[in-house]
Formats: structure tokens, C-alpha cells, sequence
């Protein structure tokens, strides 16, 4: 018995549904947020120059850059990240980035409610970033793809695509502190890392002098913070039905819930029953 849970561990970390936290820190390649949110290391395109990576960059850093990029559209201009989001996403991609080396990008995936309502649609950003000469590249590929509703109804795994450096997309984004390379693909300043200057000490004659021995004390110990909680494992997918009855009733419990409408419960049932 014990033999088959590791070997069912074993699996679900390879799936990526669960972190792979048995890892050595230097070899992670990916970071579970939730089903459809992770980052992930990947090697960088062909052709591609070599990037500044590793770095190590704070969280607070990268937090306000992505907090600053804004999605450029025909009503209104709105983030492309909302601040929690940003917040959430900054803890992986530092960690990530300092393990990132040269040849590699990093993918991201990010699901969140746009527009701030509890019925609000789960819209997921894809995108592809990096580090040149101390700027945070950002090139995105989707920046509002609906996969949720979709798996809600077959639970079927989407294919995701991220941004490119030889294929623009139709995404226009913008940030005041930011470059446009293109329409697509926006550079982000991101502060020098610090490095302390050893202190210098200037020789300084003294006459001695007789000094009774005082009792050595123990150094003080700085209070160590306690550990950030670990982020949430995301829940394993449901399994797939694998028969017309049961995606009928789901698709039935979607309407009831009213997380989606009647004209799509209607036009769903329709194509579902042409496969009889």
C-alpha cells in the first residue's frame, strides 16, 4: 500500500497538480499557484541572446512592475494584473529568476476574476518573461483567454501559448515606467541588485592600557521572522467523465448554479446530443 502512494505522489507531481516540493531548491522547474496559475523555467527560443539570469531580484521589485503594466483597450485601459495577482505572482518569478539560467525563459500562466465581482469571468493571462541588461522583459500572449468555462464543461486540458520575440500578437500594452518594444511586448526597469561595500578601517595608535577582564556575554541573536506560509496546493482536476448522461447532468448543474446562461446551456445540449 505504501509502495502505491508514492508511486500515485510520484505521478501527481510529474502532472504538476501538486508542487514538487521534494526537489532540490536549484532544480525546480516549475511553481504551482493554483490549476490554471504556475510559472514555469524553459529553454529560450532559438536564436534567442543570452539573458541576465540568473538574478536575484526582490519580490517587492517585481511586484511593482507588473503592477504598472496596463492592458490597453478600446472602452477603458484596465491592469493587466490585478494587485493581489501581481502580489501572488512576484514570490514565484523571484524565486524563479534566481534559479533561471542564460539560456532559459520563463512561462507564466495566470488565472484571476477580471473585473472584481464575485460572478466575474476567470480569465487567464499567458505570457513570456526574462531579464536583459536589468530590465524585466514581459511579452504576452493572451491577455484575457477564457479556459475555465470551457474545462468546466469537458475537462479538457487547454494548450497554452506565450509570448514570442519573432511573432507579435494583437495585445497593446502600456506602462509609464515601461518601453514598448512592441504592441505586445513591453521592458520594465528593475532596481540595480545591492551589494554591500566591505567597511574600511583606519589604523589608530592607542597606549595601553591595564583593563580587568570583563565577562564575555553571548551575542545577541536577531529574531528570525517566521516563514511566509507555503501558497495553497491546487486541488487535483476532477476526473473526466467519460459518458454523454453524466456531461448532460454537469452541464444541467451549470445552468442551476447560473454560471452560464440558457442560451449557451441550450446551444451546449444541442452539440452534446449530435453525438448520439
Amino acid at each position: 500500500m505504501n509502495s502505491f502512494r508514492s508511486a500515485a505522489l510520484v505521478l501527481l507531481v510529474i502532472a504538476g497538480q501538486i508542487p514538487a516540493q521534494a526537489a532540490p531548491p536549484s532544480n525546480r522547474q516549475r511553481w504551482d499557484l493554483t490549476l490554471f496559475s504556475w510559472v514555469r523555467r524553459s529553454p529560450a527560443e532559438p536564436g534567442a541572446p543570452a539573458n541576465s539570469q540568473p538574478l536575484r531580484v526582490s519580490a517587492a521589485a517585481l511586484e511593482q512592475a507588473l503592477a504598472s503594466v496596463q492592458l490597453v483597450l478600446p472602452k477603458e485601459d484596465e491592469p493587466l494584473f490585478d494587485r493581489s495577482e501581481a502580489a501572488g505572482l512576484s514570490k514565484v518569478l523571484a524565486e524563479a529568476l534566481a534559479l533561471a539560467g542564460p539560456g532559459e525563459d520563463l512561462e507564466l500562466v495566470s488565472t484571476a476574476k477580471r473585473g472584481g465581482g464575485f460572478f466575474s469571468d476567470s480569465l487567464t493571462v499567458t505570457a513570456r518573461l526574462f531579464v536583459q541588461e536589468g530590465k524585466l522583459n514581459l511579452l504576452v500572449h493572451d491577455a484575457r483567454l477564457d479556459v475555465v468555462f470551457k474545462y468546466n464543461l469537458d475537462f479538457t486540458m487547454p494548450k497554452f501559448e506565450f509570448g514570442s520575440r519573432t511573432k507579435a500578437r494583437a495585445v497593446v500594452l502600456r506602462a509609464e515606467e515601461g518601453e514598448a518594444r512592441r504592441p505586445d511586448w513591453i521592458v520594465l526597469p528593475l532596481p540595480p541588485p545591492t551589494v554591500k561595500a566591505a567597511p574600511t578601517s583606519t589604523p589608530v595608535t592607542v597606549a595601553p592600557t591595564p583593563v580587568a577582564p570583563s565577562p564575555v556575554l553571548p551575542a545577541a541573536v536577531a529574531p528570525v521572522a517566521p516563514a511566509a506560509p507555503a501558497p495553497p496546493r491546487p486541488e487535483s482536476a476532477p476526473a473526466p467523465s467519460s459518458t454523454l448522461e453524466s456531461r448532460l447532468l454537469r452541464l444541467k448543474q451549470l445552468r442551476d448554479q447560473n454560471l452560464i446562461t440558457e442560451e449557451d446551456y441550450a446551444k451546449r445540449k444541442q452539440e452534446l446530443l449530435k453525438e448520439l
